[in-house]
């Protein structure tokens, strides 16, 4: 059994069945398991895709919750009962109560009928109550494992919700015990078809007799008389406010200059800056400063988590320590070139695109039999380089955004300390 660390990968299988084991310490914290499978776009192809306790398989099973218990989740996957539009299967935990640094600990292992045991093995955790274990993904004729162990906040719905899985609310279920039930729940009338007894009129003596019809008549007519005085004159005064803007109005866009002719969007078609050699080599370069960002981020976290717990327990004012250790997570996470990775991850994912269609496009029109296998070797490259992209896009996209946060946790602190 080979053991990978977060943010690494490696072949699982070509085809057949895998079995995913997730096991998680002993201890009073209640994890579900859960997967998502979906398309190119990260998004399941619909709810349906999304396994859970109340929704144990996929369409034509090829993905299925096979048991659930107090400290494990087994899932079975048949990669050959999968659509091409399912690219890859997220496996994640979810809790409704505490935080994921109480389950440091937790296995996730991939076991292939035809293929090597990998494992991954949850080594730290912040305060977060849903986790990416890991993912299983199409890799040119194969599907590879990543680790992944990316915290979200919020539980089962927003990491659902991230996936493109429509969250229905619960509906409150209200109190039917006691009294609180007679007076809330309507009566129905019983099945036999006999109507329920109309409620009797309250005893009591009558009440008085209404006046003269005529004089009921007259005093609306004098009401009615008023209110149309007040609007009348309401409208009058209105008009002398509103006139000399209308007027202003049209002189103004009398002198509008004449609308121009409407601008034709020129469709640019997409470039690339670099040679085939040098996007791989900034591929490598961006893949190492990636697992860095992603360590820097997950030990910023970690480290706000601390400073909280430090927060809390303060008496009187914030030492210059504290506010020290504040900044300088700023400042670090301030200089974290996580956007301009990103920007260069979506720019070598053009190169990819327009590398595999230069290699298609010399298919099509090759004979021999040993170019079409270079070729063919070239394409599975490009697309397993495009696939990667990708995702490393995709992750960098949130690191981006979880560092946005993190500066925020930062700057509350502070701001607490000022209070």
């Amino acid at each position: 059994m080979k053991s990978l660390p977060k943010g690494a990968n490696a072949l699982l299988t070509t085809s057949g069945r895998v079995r995913v084991a997730i096991r998680w310490p002993i201890g009073r914290l209640e994890v579900d398991a859960v997967c998502f499978a979906v398309t190119d776009a990260g998004r399941v192809p619909g709810d349906e895709w999304f396994l859970f306790y109340n929704q144990r398989e996929a369409p034509g099973r090829g993905i299925e919750l096979a048991a659930s218990g107090i400290q494990q989740s087994d899932f079975v996957v048949h990669l050959d009962r999968l659509p091409a539009t399912v690219q890859r299967c997220v496996f994640a935990a979810t809790l409704d109560e505490g935080t994921f640094r109480a389950a440091i600990g937790t296995r996730l292992t991939a076991m292939a009928d035809k293929g090597e045991t990998l494992e991954y093995k949850l080594v730290e955790a912040g305060d977060e109550q849903a986790l990416i274990l890991a993912e299983i993904y199409r890799h040119g004729t194969g599907w590879r494992l990543r680790a992944i162990g990316q915290g979200f906040r919020g539980g089962l719905q927003p990491l659902a919700e991230h996936f493109g899985v429509k969250v229905r609310e619960a509906s409150p279920v209200p109190d039917r015990s006691g009294a609180a039930a007679e007076a809330e729940s309507p009566r129905v009338p019983p099945t036999g078809g006999a109507e329920p007894p109309a409620t009797p009129p309250a005893e009591g003596p009558s009440s008085p007799p209404p006046g003269p019809e005529r004089r009921r008549h007259g005093s609306r007519i004098g009401v009615w008389a008023a209110a149309a005085v007040v609007v009348a004159l309401a409208g009058l005064l209105l008009w002398f406010l509103v006139a000399p803007l209308v007027e202003r109005l049209a002189d103004d866009r009398s002198e509008l200059p004449e609308p121009s002719q409407p601008v034709t969007a020129r469709y640019e078609p997409p470039t690339c800056a670099w040679s085939d050699d040098e996007v791989f080599e900034r591929y490598h370069a961006l893949g190492e400063s990636y697992i860095q960002i992603l360590q820097r981020v997950d030990q910023s976290n970690e480290r706000l988590a601390r400073v909280r717990q430090d927060l809390i327990g303060l008496e009187g004012r914030c030492a210059a320590d504290f506010l020290d250790k504040n900044r300088h997570e700023i400042e670090a996470l301030e200089r974290l070139p996580v956007g301009g990775w990103l920007d260069q991850a979506l720019r070598l994912n053009v190169c990819a695109g327009l590398l595999i269609k230069a290699i298609e496009t010399a298919l099509d029109g090759e004979g021999r039999p040993i170019i079409i296998q270079r070729l063919v070797r070239e394409a599975d490259r490009a697309r397993n380089l495009e696939s990667d992209l990708t995702n490393i896009s995709r992750d960098l996209a949130y690191l981006r955004n979880k560092t946005e946060r993190l500066k925020l946790g930062y700057h509350e602190n502070l701001e607490a300390c000022l209070e």
